[in-house]
Parts: structure tokens; sequence; C-alpha cells
């Protein structure tokens, strides 16, 4: 009896032990690829940028003045809001597709940015702000402390540099240009590292509940790409806005 009852709970410890060597390797996969995706998309903005800059296709897309820039941020828009309101009604393979269409169109911005400020600043900048995200990142992923406290004024934040940005748009005031700036260095820096370990938390949490459903963790590698991906690009813009130096 006392064999029995010794079996059992060694059984008992060798599947909770297998189970969780399972959700920790799918949970590693899912942060990887999370942070994967996001850098092809951060790859496919760049390569397109430099592209239309080096063949002068760009100047034809300026051409069409402030409502084609208008318009392709009212298509990025769209395409974001299509990726989360759409979620239960789209593939993971089209949630990537939607993603990659995404950095693309952002590679057109990256382009009228060069354009704006001076090559070398823009290249300079990037490092910049790829070597704090990286370190913002690493830091949400293993820190024990819980960032949820961050998440109220995170988003006022970013409403409030919407906000400044959209009347900037109108007013041209360098003041506010500098005020976005400056807070979107500190938003986006805080939302790195905030979203940096809702997506570790995540991964794990999914790793448990789905047992490997690759539809799911494939939807949430994206949204995760997405959500990082936007960070960095914002955290790029606010360190432009301060310290890009526009052309004469």
């Amino acid at each position: 009896m006392r064999f029995n009852r010794f079996q059992k709970s060694n059984d008992n410890w060798m599947n909770t032990a297998v189970k969780n060597e399972v959700v920790q390797s799918s949970a590693s996969k899912t942060i990887a690829g999370v942070y994967g995706w996001m850098t092809l998309g951060v790859f496919l903005s760049a390569l397109t940028g430099v592209g239309l800059i080096q063949t002068g296709a760009i100047q034809t897309i300026l051409s069409f003045g402030r409502g084609a820039v208008l318009g392709l941020f009212l298509v990025q828009m769209a395409l974001v809001m299509g990726m989360s309101f759409a979620a239960e009604k789209l593939s993971s393979q089209a949630l990537k597709g939607m993603f990659l269409l995404y950095s693309l169109l952002t590679g057109i911005t990256f382009s009228i940015i060069m354009v704006v400020y001076p090559i070398g600043n823009v290249i300079s900048l990037f490092f910049v702000a790829a070597l704090g995200f990286a370190g913002l990142a690493l830091f949400g992923a293993v820190t024990k402390k819980n960032l949820g406290f961050m998440s109220t004024f995170l988003f006022m934040g970013v409403l409030m540099i919407v906000g400044a940005s959209v009347v900037n748009i109108f007013v041209q005031s360098e003041m506010l240009n500098s005020f976005a700036g400056w807070a979107g260095i500190l938003v986006f820096s805080g939302l790195t590292a905030y979203d940096s370990q809702r997506i570790r938390e995540g991964s794990y949490a999914l790793a448990e509940q789905t047992s490997g459903n690759s539809e799911a963790l494939g939807k949430f590698m994206i949204f995760g790409a997405l959500t990082m991906y936007l960070n960095f690009i914002n955290l790029f813009i606010s360190l432009l806005r301060i310290f890009g130096g526009r052309r004469d």
C-alpha cells in the first residue's frame, strides 16, 4: 500500500514536471516569435524607407502633397483597428499579412522622415532607440515588480501625445512639438517595459490554457509583435522630434 502511494505521488510529480517543461518551452517559443515578428516588421519598414529614398520614388509620393501623407496615416490606422476589432474572425495568417502590410506602409513614413531630417541623425537615433528599447524590454521581462500600476498613467500619456500631435498639424508650434517629443520618450519607454512584462505573463498563461494551440499562439505573437513594434517606432520618432535637427 505504501509503495503504491509512493508510486502514485511520484507519477504525479513527474507529470507536473513534464507539464511545466512543456509550458516553459511553449512560452519561450511564443516570446521568441513575438520579437522575431517585431524585428521583421522593423527591418521591412527600414528597407522600404531606404529603397524609396534611393530610387527617388519618395519625391513622387510627396508631390501629391499633405493629402497623400494624411491618407497614408488613415490607412495605417484602419489596419491597426481592423486587426484589433476583427481578431476573432481573422486567421493568424491573415493577421500576419496585415502586420507586414502595416510595416511596409510605415516604411513609406520612414522615407518621409528621412527627407525631413539629416540622414546621419536618423541612423544614429535609430540605433539609440534600438538600444534603449532592448534594455527596457529586457527589464520588463525579468523584473519581479508588477508594472501594472503604470497602465493608467501611460494610457493618459498616449492620449495627450496624440492630442498634441493632431493640434500641432494645424498650429505648427515648436513648443507642442517639443512637448510631444519629451512626453513620447517617457511614455513609450514606460510602455515598452510594461508591455514586455505583459507579453511574458501572457505567453505563460496562454501556454497553460491552450495546450499548444498554434492558431491562438500565432495570433498572440502578431499582436505582441505589433504592440512592441509601435512602442519602438514611437520611441524612435519621439527621439527625432527632440534631437533630429530638421533640415533648413
